[in-house]
């Protein structure tokens, strides 16, 4: 999709998706490795009923400040195996949940990093939104990135994930802008886009260099996703360079 500029919109405040548009822990994930198959070759597990389970739990992992990642296996495999799964296969499970994403958060682009930088030198204040397990972003505190963001909005820790306005709002709220004023850049889940123009954001932007990247999307679910946004990217250094004379003119669709 094209993007053309006109008239004049002029946004205080840029709100992304993390792991859709800011680090990319499929860069780190070796190919055709899959986390849920390995936990369940560890214990022995049916790959096919682990999966279900894993998925269907999703909401409950993303959104419980109680039910860890770790509670919810250990209760499946004691449940499956009859016994507990020992602290070591703990510790394992640990390692094959988050080391990927520990990865990317520690050692996000260069270009990423300056991409931001030069975002907040333009005067606009930065978010992050995602709808993420504890364990996913156990090391955010650590990463480079922590400190550029004025606010942080994780599922985990707020109860609530995208596309519910409430996840939205938590973060533009905290930052102290109205959605209205504010642009939203996300990635492979258009549900995340739609949420965030259902929820009245500025601007919606579709950062589609992850997803092309790894082949996560069909030519379809693209087009989808571009019509759904006022504009594409393919890396946050075009954000930047779209954003840059908006004081004076306005992202539209082309």
């Amino acid at each position: 999709m094209e993007t053309s500029i006109t008239s004049s919109f002029n946004p205080r405040a840029v709100i992304f998706d993390l792991f859709n548009s800011v680090v990319d822990p499929e860069s780190f994930r070796p190919r055709d490795f899959n986390t849920i198959a390995k936990i369940a070759e560890l214990f022995n597990l049916d790959p096919g009923a682990f999966e279900k389970y894993w998925n269907d739990s999703a909401s409950i992992r993303n959104t419980s400040r109680s039910r860890k990642p770790l509670d919810l296996i250990e209760d499946y495999v004691s449940q499956n195996n009859g016994r507990a799964p020992s602290k070591g296969d703990l510790l394992i499970v640990d390692t094959l949940l988050g080391r990927y994403y520990d990865l990317a958060l520690q050692n996000p682009k260069s270009d990423v990093v300056v991409a931001l930088h030069n975002l907040k030198y333009q005067g606009l204040k930065l978010g992050v939104l995602a709808n993420t397990s504890s364990r996913e972003v156990s090391t955010w505190f650590r990463s480079p990135l922590s400190g550029v963001f004025e606010a942080a909005g994780f599922s985990c820790n707020t109860g609530f994930g995208m596309p519910s306005a409430e996840a939205y709002r938590d973060v533009v709220n905290r930052i102290g802008v109205e959605a209205k004023n504010a642009v939203f850049v996300g990635g492979k889940d258009k549900d995340t886009l739609k949420g965030a123009r259902d929820v009245g954001f500025g601007k919606v932007i579709f950062m589609e260099g992850f997803a092309a990247k790894h082949h996560l999307l069909s030519a379809s679910e693209i087009a989808e996703s571009e019509g759904l946004s006022d504009a594409t990217v393919m890396r946050i250094s075009e954000l930047e360079e779209l954003l840059k004379k908006s004081s004076q003119a306005q992202i539209t669709r082309g």
